[in-house]
C-alpha cells in the first residue's frame, strides 16, 4: 500500500516552517506551503470541510470523532464511497455549534480553557489569531498553556488537534485548538513530590496499592471519571514519581501500548491514540519535561479509572498475533470496513508508531481490534 501525504489545507498562510522534527516524536510542522498532492483527494477535504459546521461534541455529549476517523480512514486507503458513507453514517450524531459568548484576548482565552461551550467563541479566536500570527506562531504561544491539560476530553482534545495537522489545514488547526481549550484539564501541579523511577510501568504498578483511588474510579465518562481521580489527595505527587528525560516518550507511548495489550480496555485504547497524538504536538512545545510529565499524570489518572490492573505480558490469542501477525495492508484493509471510530483511529496510530519504531505488539493489537487472527490462520 502506498503511503499517502494529507494535504489538505483550506487556505494558504504565512509564518510556517516546515520539516524539522522535535525529539520527542515524528510530528511534521505545519507547511503553508505545501501543495495538495494528487493522492489527498479533493472529496476529504470537503468532508473535512463540511465537519467544520458542526460541533466537537456530540448529541450525545461525547467527543465528535468524525474528522479523525476520516484523516484516518484516507491514510488507511479507504476509498471515496468508504469516506462519504462513514461522514453520512456520524451525521446523525451532529451538532450545531454551542457558541458561548466571545473570547477576543489571550487572557480570556486563558479563562475559558475548561469551560464548556466555549468551542464556537475560541474558535474563533483561533482563527483571528492564525490569521495575524500564523499556524507556529499560534500553536507556540498556547499550546504551553494547555499542555498541563492533555488528558482532557479522554484525550480527544489532543488529538483532534493532531489529527489537523497531520491534515495541514489551519482552519480545522484552529477547531483543534478549540476544542482542547474547551476539555482542558488540569490533573495538578509538580512539586510535590521527587522522581524515584524512570520507567512509567514501574511507576503505574505503585499505584495498584492506592485503594481511596480505586473505590472512586467508577461511574460517568472516561474524562469525569479522570477529574475525580486527579482531584484527589493521593494523587497529587504521582506526577513528580516519573523521571523524565529525552527516553522517557518512547517509554510512556511503550507502556500505553503495553496496558491496552494487556487489558483490551476502550479507556486504556485513548492512552494510545492520546500518546500518537502528543507527539505530534510536542514540536511546539519548548518546554518538553513539562509536558511529558503532564502525559504521564495523564495516563496514570486513566489508568486509575480503570482499577489499576496489573500489567501482565501477553498471552494466549495475542501472542499467537505477536509471533504471526498479519501484514499491515491486510489490518488496515479490515479497519477501513468497520463503523467503529476506535478501530479504524487505532489501527492507524498503530500503523505510524509501528513505523517510527517497529513493535509486533502494535501489529498485534491493531490486528485484534480489526477482528483478524494469525497470519497463518487465514492461509
Amino acid at each position: 500500500m502506498v503511503e499517502r501525504r494529507l494535504g489538505l489545507h483550506s487556505r494558504s498562510l504565512a509564518a510556517g516552517r516546515s520539516g524539522v522534527e522535535g525529539p520527542i516524536g515524528a510530528g511534521r510542522r505545519y507547511d503553508p506551503d505545501v501543495t495538495q498532492p494528487p493522492a489527498a483527494r479533493p472529496d476529504l477535504a470537503l468532508l473535512l470541510d463540511d465537519e467544520l459546521r458542526y460541533d466537537a461534541t456530540t448529541s450525545t455529549h461525547l467527543s465528535n470523532h468524525l474528522p479523525m476517523a476520516l484523516v484516518a480512514l484516507h491514510a488507511l486507503g479507504a476509498d471515496d464511497e468508504r469516506l462519504g458513507a462513514f461522514a453520512r453514517s456520524y451525521a446523525r450524531r451532529l451538532m450545531p455549534i454551542d457558541d458561548d459568548g466571545e473570547v477576543t484576548t489571550f487572557d480570556e482565552w486563558l479563562a475559558a480553557r475548561g469551560r464548556r461551550g466555549s468551542y464556537g467563541a475560541v474558535r474563533r479566536y483561533f482563527d483571528a489569531s492564525i490569521d495575524r500570527a500564523g499556524v507556529d506562531g499560534t500553536l507556540r504561544r498556547h499550546l504551553p498553556e494547555l499542555a498541563a491539560g492533555v488528558g482532557g476530553g479522554a484525550f480527544h482534545g489532543v488529538i483532534r488537534l493532531a489529527y489537523a495537522l497531520e491534515a495541514q489545514s489551519a482552519p480545522r488547526i484552529a477547531a483543534g485548538l478549540a476544542y482542547f481549550t474547551e476539555v482542558f484539564l488540569p490533573l495538578g501541579h509538580r512539586g510535590h513530590g521527587s522522581p524515584w523511577t524512570r520507567d512509567p510501568i514501574v511507576a503505574l504498578r505503585q499505584l495498584c496499592d492506592i485503594d481511596a483511588l480505586a473505590r472512586i474510579s467508577t461511574g460517568a465518562n472516561i474524562g469525569q471519571r479522570m477529574r475525580l481521580v486527579g482531584s484527589h489527595p493521593s494523587f497529587a505527587g504521582v506526577i513528580d514519581s516519573l523521571a523524565v528525560d529525552e527516553g522517557t516518550p518512547a517509554a510512556l507511548t511503550a507502556a500505553a501500548v503495553a496496558l491496552y495489550a494487556a487489558t483490551d480496555d476502550f479507556t486504556a485504547l485513548h492512552g494510545v491514540t492520546g500518546s500518537h497524538a502528543i507527539s505530534i504536538i510536542a514540536p511546539y512545545v519548548e518546554d518538553r519535561d513539562t509536558l511529558v510529565a503532564h502525559w504521564f499524570q495523564a495516563l496514570a489518572a486513566a489508568y486509575m479509572t480503570i482499577g489499576a490492573p496489573r500489567i501482565r505480558p501477553p498471552e494466549g490469542p495475542l501472542l499467537m498475533l505477536i509471533e504471526d501477525p498479519p501484514d499491515w495492508d491486510a489490518i488496515a484493509s479490515s479497519a477501513c470496513t468497520s463503523p467503529d471510530e476506535h478501530v479504524i483511529k487505532l489501527v492507524y496510530t498503530a500503523r505510524e508508531l509501528d513505523r517510527r519504531r517497529e513493535d509486533p505488539l502494535l501489529a498485534a493489537v491493531a490486528a485484534r481490534q480489526a477482528g483478524l487472527g494469525p497470519a497463518g490462520a487465514s492461509s
